[in-house]
């Protein structure tokens, strides 16, 4: 017997947050244990972050929310708009800390997308970025310039010496390996810029006008070109995300004991589309028990009409999580 599921998303980031609600006996607040894959655990022992989330809401009708290291320092305060520890939905001002208890980023968030002024420091507590976002976007990643919907106003490195002042100057971004060299003016990106991705494994040359990517090349170890003019392209399920839907919900099997147990929830599949749009490293995140979790593998193998996605011009591996919501019960006959 087959079910259809609810929701399903997707995330281009390598770290989700999931929740496991415990209400404390006061119903005052909601305690969560999470995992640092992006699983949840009813133990504190196991946990890497604990997080809080006040059910009474304030003044302006937000939930205070506050996440903890295991050595005890707040890793992240803020307020969200839901009571729900699964979907947190930001609202107001954000910070979060490195585990030393330095401040690492303050952010404002306007329905759960960036706003504002969002400041960035290092974990010695000196101020690396300042950036100004004048259109409403999500959290930035990996697949997301931040060009796009921002200004950057200010950037220094871990020294303290400042290479980017009132949205002007030459800076190298360095992150581990890997680094880009170039230009700001009025706070985007512009001309000539240079570097190196997948720990200085390709080289890569671009040019921007006011904060336009125009052309890019990437030269790979064996000096082949690989032309490009987007620095990013998601994966993409040939036919969209409204055809995987339809493909997971026709082809995922409740388990016969689930079905007995009158199971519903939400089961939670990490995998990987590689290089060549196949998806691998399949994990499950969170089940229901009686094979629920082990059946949302299975289907999402099954899922293989993938365009893999990529990063100037070279095909890369992107880390996906996705939420299957069953229902034990049949969908009531609408005739």
């Amino acid at each position: 017997m087959k079910y259809s599921f609810f929701n399903i998303n997707k995330c281009i980031v390598y770290f989700i947050l999931l929740f496991f609600a415990i209400p404390t006996k006061a119903q005052e607040t909601i305690v969560t244990y999470m995992k640092k894959n992006g699983g949840y655990t009813a133990n504190k022992d196991s946990a890497d972050y604990t997080n809080i989330l006040r059910l009474i809401p304030n003044e302006a009708g937000v939930h205070e929310l506050n996440e903890y290291y295991p050595n005890g320092n707040l890793k992240r305060h803020g307020w969200v708009k839901t009571t729900d520890p699964k979907r947190l939905y930001f609202e107001g001002p954000l910070d979060t800390y490195y585990d030393n208890g330095s401040l690492e980023s303050s952010t404002t968030y306007v329905n759960n997308k960036l706003a504002d002024t969002v400041k960035r420091y290092y974990n010695n507590g000196i101020l690396k970025e300042n950036r100004i976002y004048f259109n409403l976007t999500e959290a930035p990643n990996e697949f997301l310039s931040t060009d796009m919907n921002s200004r950057l106003i200010y950037y220094a490195d871990s020294t303290g010496t400042v290479q980017i002042k009132d949205g002007h100057g030459k800076v190298e971004l360095k992150n581990g390996q890997d680094v880009e060299r170039g230009s700001y003016s009025g706070g985007l990106r512009t001309g000539y810029w240079e570097g190196s991705f997948i720990k200085s494994k390709y080289q890569f040359e671009e040019w921007y006008e006011n904060g336009v990517l125009t052309k890019g090349t990437t030269t790979d170890s064996l000096g082949k070109k690989h032309p490009y003019e987007q620095r990013e392209i998601q994966p993409e399920y040939k036919g969209g995300i409204p055809k995987l839907m339809m493909f997971i919900a026709q082809n995922y099997e409740f388990p016969n004991e689930a079905l007995k147990a009158q199971v519903n929830g939400q089961v939670m599949i990490s995998f990987v589309i590689d290089t060549t749009g196949v998806p691998v490293d399949l994990k499950i995140i969170s089940d229901l028990g009686y094979g629920t979790g082990q059946k949302g593998i299975d289907v999402v193998k099954k899922a293989k009409e993938w365009i893999p996605g990529y990063r100037r011009g070279i095909p890369v591996r992107v880390q996906y999580f996705i939420p299957i919501r069953l229902n034990s019960h049949p969908a009531p006959n609408k005739s």
